[in-house]
């Protein structure tokens, strides 16, 4: 499997958390996402983004984020 690499904001919109937001951040082994955080009872950590595009659950390890 090929690295996506996500090279600033614009690009970055194209990925969701699994609640759909576009807030989330990276962190050293999941994704954190902002909107989520705010939900209670809402886990706003996850290991895996949704590519719009594609429908694809990328998986940390294979996002590469630039910028």
């Amino acid at each position: 499997m090929r690295a996506h690499d996500i090279d600033g904001p614009i690009s970055k919109w194209r990925y969701t958390c699994p609640n759909g937001h576009t807030s989330w951040e990276p962190t050293n082994s999941h994704f954190w996402c902002h909107q989520c955080s705010r939900v209670p009872e809402t886990n706003a950590e996850f290991w895996k983004l949704r590519d719009r595009k594609t429908g694809e659950l990328l998986a940390r390890e294979k996002v590469s984020i630039h910028g």
